[in-house]
């Protein structure tokens, strides 16, 4: 079993996505669709590979690995004995944007 762990941007996408469903869909679907997602995140432990290669949608070479969840994407790598989720953006975001910034089209 991998352990998780959880980058900073992480962490304050998960914030940002609970704020954000709570202000448009209640309480009740900002708990529901959280849950899905923490829960998706730790099917990871048990199941690593469940993502695809980022590097194979992008045809850049990379160590990110993705799942989709709820809408969101969820990109991590594999750390030795780690799970280290890096993002989770949702899936009408400029996600390429998000994670490599201007560093994809200087490479």
């Amino acid at each position: 079993m991998y352990k998780i762990e959880y980058s900073p941007m992480a962490l304050e996408d998960l914030k940002k996505i609970s704020k954000y469903i709570r202000d448009n869909w209640g309480e009740n679907a900002e708990k529901r669709i959280l849950k899905k997602i923490t829960s998706d995140i730790r099917n990871l432990g048990q199941y690593p590979a469940l993502g695809a290669e980022l590097g194979k949608m992008i045809d850049v070479p990379t160590k990110y690995r993705y799942i989709l969840s709820e809408g969101n994407y969820i990109f991590y790598y594999l750390d030795s004995d780690r799970i280290r989720v890096v993002r989770v953006i949702n899936e009408l975001q400029d996600y390429i944007q998000q994670l490599f910034g201007d560093n994809l089209e200087t490479n």
